[in-house]
């Protein structure tokens, strides 16, 4: 399956607010998330649609399809070298 078009179906958008997505994805409030992805300590990169400081902070769905096929992928690896 697609990652991708999978995150699309369910947002329903390419681009997704992080509180959106910061508890279910990362383990994180909204308000911590918004911290650290003010100090680029997400791991994907966040974003504004325009400089107002009010505007959402969001993610990109492709970023976030990366990040969970990484961390799928490392798992899996972990999972493999502990099979006999």
């Amino acid at each position: 399956m697609n990652t991708t078009l999978l995150l699309m179906a369910q947002f329903e958008k390419t681009v997704i607010p992080l509180d959106a997505i910061c508890e279910q994805y990362f383990s994180l409030s909204p308000a911590k998330a918004r911290r650290l992805a003010g100090l680029n300590q997400l791991p994907v990169p966040t974003f504004r649609l325009n400089n107002s400081q009010k505007a959402p902070v969001c993610v990109h769905v492709d970023d976030l399809a990366r990040h969970i096929d990484r961390q799928r992928e490392a798992a899996r690896n972990s999972w493999e070298k502990s099979q006999l």
